[in-house]
């Protein structure tokens, strides 16, 4: 029986409530959580691959959070499901144990394991790439959980495995971010190509600290963009910073893990296997057929060899009959192509073509001496080939050219272009791209208001903390509900900034 973080502290709670005390508790639980089949000290080579495969997450969150909000809500998905397999952001529905999968999902697996290992090759000298490449890691498993809820345990993140320390405190998300960006300038100026190298046991990059290095400035950039709107004068500086580093330059830059069917599966293609009722959105099919986009034929199937026909969000098994365009039929409705949701196809942590649409976005803001409209169509040609890595064939160079040509870059429209194709780019990386398109709204998205919503009609802005850590947890937690706002979906996060 998986026993995970909920469980935990409810069985911490009740003990409570019998006259135990915390502390008792709280070793008891540290007993608990000992696995009798792990390997004390596993070599940091060994363990630098497990904190890269567990930073892709499981399909158990995926499903929850990445495909039944963040996909959903940003219209790239929808489902008709109001109850079972459903995608509660398709229609906002309070699906609340959805909403906390990945708070309660990292801090059980991964955490703890990212910040243990930092920690121990920080105290190693002969570990220089090692901690390094941790660091990043850090950052990348982190800023998932930040970006989707905003203020969260960070410097005392993992602590109840590590330290005993059960109840965290809640770190405002402008520390965690300033925090993140000094975390990937130091391991940039740390990976050395004298240094020791974990070569194969780098399941992302093989080694290659050239690599390391230009994705460490390439999130830097992403977490620089970021904060455009809540502090643009450092989200400025770091932005300059990050460009001047080096980012990436090719598309075999990208970061990536490889996933292995009967292995460490692919989080988002087993969700796809388990779940036959999504379907993509109205609004992304819409977008690409008035585009002529070549990804349509890629990223599209329609079961009954029907036309490409998205499904409209905020339908349910009734109302598809009277006003779904196909009629009631599912089979009718466009699904994501299952070559492309495998379980052995990658997740992606960061691409060649999003680093391309942030340099032009840079570039329109005027803090990139760089060419707006080489960048946009480099991230263009790099999103379109990046579907490659999927097994897939992707548009030929003569239909990418033909799309560029018909659809030409607008300085004045900028960063709605911009921002539409990031949107295009990052699908199937949800997290991601709910992120982003927080940020920067475009494109441009019509709400769904469904009857008994939980968001008044409106896009959700971040997902839910666990109700028991209100029980718990409760003075750290409301210190966090006091800086950020109510524990609701319309509550924006630090950077998103009206």
């Amino acid at each position: 029986m998986k026993i995970n973080k909920i469980s935990i502290k409810i069985a911490c709670f009740f003990v409570t409530i019998a006259a135990i005390s915390m502390t008792s508790c709280a070793e008891d639980l540290a007993e608990l959580n000992e696995n009798p089949n792990a390997i004390a000290n596993l070599p940091v080579e060994l363990q630098l691959t497990e904190i890269q495969l567990k930073a892709a997450g499981a399909q158990y969150e995926m499903r929850r959070v990445g495909l039944g909000w963040a996909a959903s809500s940003i219209q790239q998905l929808a489902d008709i499901n109001i109850a079972t397999n459903m995608l509660p952001g398709d229609k906002y529905i309070d699906f609340i144990d959805y909403s906390y999968a990945v708070f309660d999902e990292y801090w059980v697996y991964e955490a703890k394991d990212v910040i243990d290992y930092v920690t121990r090759t920080a105290e190693d000298p002969e570990a220089i790439n090692y901690n390094a490449i941790g660091r990043i890691m850090k950052v990348i498993s982190f800023q998932k959980v930040t970006d989707l809820y905003g203020d969260i345990p960070y410097s005392e993140a993992g602590q109840g495995f590590i330290s005993n320390n059960w109840f965290p405190a809640y770190d405002r998300q402008q520390d965690i971010y300033t925090n993140m960006l000094s975390e990937l300038e130091a391991a940039a100026s740390q990976l050395s190509a004298s240094a020791e190298n974990p070569g194969n046991q780098d399941v992302i990059y093989g080694g290659d600290i050239t690599k390391w290095r230009k994705l460490s400035y390439s999130l830097m950039l992403r977490l620089g963009l970021r904060m455009s709107k809540a502090d643009p004068a450092a989200s400025e500086a770091w932005v300059k910073k990050a460009i001047a580093g080096g980012v990436m330059t090719d598309l075999n830059d990208l970061a990536k893990i490889e996933h292995e069917e009967g292995g460490v599966e692919s989080p988002i293609g087993y969700s796809f296997f388990v779940d036959k009722f999504m379907r993509l959105s109205d609004t992304f099919v819409s977008w690409m057929q008035d585009n002529d986009d070549p990804r349509l034929e890629i990223l599209s199937y329609v079961e009954s060899g029907a036309p490409h026909q998205g499904l409209p969000n905020g339908l349910d098994p009734t109302t598809i009959a009277t006003e779904g365009p196909a009629g009631g039929d599912l089979l009718d409705y466009s699904q994501v192509n299952q070559a492309l949701v495998q379980r052995d196809s990658p997740s992606m942590y960061i691409t060649y073509a999003e680093v391309e649409f942030m340099l032009a976005e840079a570039a329109v803001r005027g803090w990139h001496t760089g060419i707006a409209q080489e960048h946009y169509n480099k991230g263009v040609r790099a999103a379109m080939a990046n579907w490659g890595f999927y097994g897939v064939t992707p548009p030929a160079t003569a239909d990418v050219d033909a799309y560029l040509a018909a659809n030409p870059f607008v300085l004045a429209n900028g960063l709605e272009m911009i921002g539409e194709q990031y949107w295009a780019a990052t699908f199937l990386n949800p997290l991601e791209a709910y992120a982003n398109w927080r940020r920067i709204e475009y494109p441009v998205l019509t709400p769904v208001n469904y009857p008994g919503n939980a968001t008044g009609g409106t896009i959700p802005r971040r997902m839910k903390y666990p109700l028991v850590e209100f029980t718990i947890n409760a003075e750290n937690i409301n210190a966090a509900i006091s800086n950020q706002g109510p524990n609701t979906y319309t509550t924006r996060v630090w950077w998103d900034k009206q």
